[in-house]
């Protein structure tokens, strides 16, 4: 096992950290993370860059599980990390603008997937299947936003610094203007439980749905059932403090400890009538797919979300049968996902402005990524990088500037 600790450096300032609020930034400050586990920030240089069709200013970068899991484990090189990323462009290539249907000013989400978009590609090639492409695939290819080298071109890949170079093949859904960079920070996960809660899991208005683990995802998928009309949303897990987040969007919490039965919890929770829907986030194994065979309803749902530590599991598959039950395995979302994503946050009815967001400065980065390793984070899963300079107002910049922008921006 690593010897897990972080240094922040802060370094004597080389010249303007902060970049321009249009065009390309000279310096930018990123928390860039190194393979024993330790993190320092860095000035690097966008001089380099490489393939840079445009800039975005960082606005929020949100920590989810896999950081935390890939940073304990130890990373393959120093990496700019983040992946759930919100910002604002400054820069922008005529073309991508046009592609994108974004320009210069517009508030942004990025997905972390960077597809090959080779028309021979087996997943590249069908629409809206980019997140299943092997150069984009986190066990293979690792091309994705956050896991990139820091010492390749600019190292300006991730989330975690005021800047980040956008590239032809980033994937870019535009938000509305006045969204809380707190709750635009959510687009993602929260894109993730729509696809898993609504698209693959079935819940729809009336559906009684139960979601093992509060945290991040967990949370989000409290919050999909709740805006598709769940009739009853119950939420496993250990943490009562998380789980009493979970019950302010409407689920009924349920405390799950080592000697229980998670098949007798969930009876227990829903009345003995049964579920349509068993979202697992967490990655229980066996415990759930037992629990499955005898709390799902006819036609009911189990969909797997958690790599957790029973990753094989003996599964009934005459109960299955017997009660028409489906097994899903989900990994990402789709594009439609994110679309649903968006709106449901701009529409203010995710109820995730209601889960309190702990604000991390760059140079806190590493601490905070110890703290979540070992167990020990914020009572709340929504953790926010923000690498603005606090008091640094964000830019609103006037669509016409796009078309001011350089074209060369690798200069």
């Amino acid at each position: 096992m690593k010897n897990h600790h972080s240094t922040s450096v802060a370094l004597p300032e080389p010249g303007p950290a902060a970049g321009p609020v249009t065009g390309r930034p000279d310096r930018v400050r990123a928390a860039v993370s190194l393979p024993e586990a330790a993190t320092e920030v860095r000035y690097l240089d966008t001089a380099g860059a490489i393939g840079a069709v445009g800039w975005l200013r960082v606005e929020s970068s949100a920590v989810c599980g896999t950081d935390v899991s890939l940073y304990q484990a130890g990373l393959d090189w120093p990496t700019v990390m983040g992946h759930h990323v919100v910002g604002r462009i400054t820069a922008l290539d005529p073309d991508r603008a046009l592609a994108w249907g974004v320009t210069v000013g517009d508030l942004v989400a990025l997905e972390e997937y960077l597809p090959c978009q080779r028309p021979d590609c087996a997943a590249c090639s069908i629409p809206g299947r980019y997140r299943m492409c092997p150069e984009s695939d986190l066990w293979k290819g690792r091309r994705r936003v956050g896991l990139i080298s820091a010492e390749e071109g600019s190292g300006l890949y991730g989330g975690n610094a005021e800047y980040m170079q956008l590239n032809t093949n980033s994937i870019v859904h535009r938000l509305p203007s006045e969204l809380d960079p707190d709750l635009a920070s959510w687009t993602q996960p929260f894109a993730n439980a729509v696809d898993w809660t609504i698209n693959a899991g079935g819940a729809r208005e009336g559906s009684t749905v139960v979601v093992i683990g509060p945290g991040y995802h967990g949370v989000a998928a409290v919050a999909a059932a709740r805006a598709v009309g769940a009739k009853k949303i119950v939420a496993v897990g250990r943490s009562s403090q998380r789980l009493a987040i979970a019950e302010a969007l409407g689920a009924v919490p349920v405390i799950n400890d080592d000697g229980a039965d998670l098949g007798t919890l969930i009876d227990s929770a829903t009345g003995g009538n049964g579920t349509d829907l068993i979202l697992d986030t967490v990655g229980l194994g066996r415990a759930v797919t037992s629990a499955a065979a005898g709390t799902l309803r006819k036609l009911g749902r189990l969909v797997l979300a958690g790599l957790g530590p029973v990753p094989v599991s003996e599964v009934d598959l005459k109960a299955l049968i017997r009660g028409a039950n489906t097994i899903t395995g989900v990994r990402g979302r789709s594009p439609e996902a994110v679309r649903q994503s968006i709106d449901l946050l701009a529409a203010g009815t995710s109820g995730l402005e209601l889960v309190p967001a702990t604000h991390v400065p760059l140079e806190e980065v590493g601490d905070m990524l110890d703290r979540l390793a070992a167990g020990n984070g914020p009572a709340s899963p929504h953790v926010v990088i923000r690498p603005q300079p606090a008091g640094t107002p964000s830019p609103n910049t006037s669509s016409r500037q796009a078309h001011t922008q350089t074209r060369n921006l690798n200069r």
